[in-house]
């Protein structure tokens, strides 16, 4: 029953998932790109002492001095300006960067796990074979919830280093307060509730991925 449109479906949807793979790489070049030109038009606009308040000066150095001032806002900066004897911001916003890449390569492994569980999914109900696509589609499930957590907390780390995204972080950390209380352990752990959180879930889609599509 190859013929069946849900197995038509779960291939193409599949497909997708391979699609988003292949061209995820892309999309990290393009945001350390991105950071970096900014970052060399502000070093550029300082060398060549150029008038901050220029019109073309402050439109192309703005995006720059907002990350550098908001890295310099971080509870990290003074620790580390202290620790190395320089200004550590530009360090900061690059090493800010990969971390924030490495969290979408992650949170992209999720969105193609479960593209692809739940091509599986339809592709196994469209072969009858309910069973095998019942399972797929639990896992499917839970892969999306976990993803759907670590995508908000993904807004709230992205504006807690560069300050972007202001209005949907305080909705994103509204919605995993609760969450983030649950992992709020006190004593020596007071404070990593954050990163606690988003360890626990890595876990948790772990497991779902080792007994859903196993």
């Amino acid at each position: 029953m190859d013929s069946s449109p849900l197995v038509t479906v779960g291939r193409s949807i599949v497909a997708l998932a391979q699609i988003i793979g292949e061209y995820s790489w892309y999309v990290y070049g393009a945001i350390f790109a991105a950071v970096a030109l900014l970052l060399l038009t502000h070093l550029v606009s300082d060398a060549f002492r150029l008038n901050p308040f220029g019109r073309v000066a402050y439109y192309t150095t703005r995006p720059a001095t907002n990350l550098l001032r908001n890295v310099r806002s971080s509870r990290f900066y003074y620790p580390l300006k202290r620790a190395l004897s320089f200004d550590p911001a530009v360090l900061m916003v690059v090493v800010g960067t990969a971390i924030i890449c490495y969290v979408i390569y992650l949170i992209l492994s999720y969105l193609i796990n479960v593209l692809v569980g739940l091509g599986g999914s339809l592709g196994a109900f469209g072969t009858g074979q309910l069973f095998q696509g019942t399972r797929y589609l639990i896992g499917t499930v839970l892969l999306a919830v976990i993803f759907y957590l670590l995508t908000l907390m993904l807004l709230v780390f992205v504006n807690w280093i560069f300050g972007l995204f202001s209005r949907a972080a305080y909705r994103a950390l509204d919605r995993i307060a609760p969450l983030l209380r649950i992992f709020e352990f006190g004593g020596v752990f007071a404070g990593w509730s954050f990163l606690i959180l988003g360890i626990a879930l890595s876990f948790a889609a772990s497991a779902v991925q080792f007994i859903f599509f196993s």
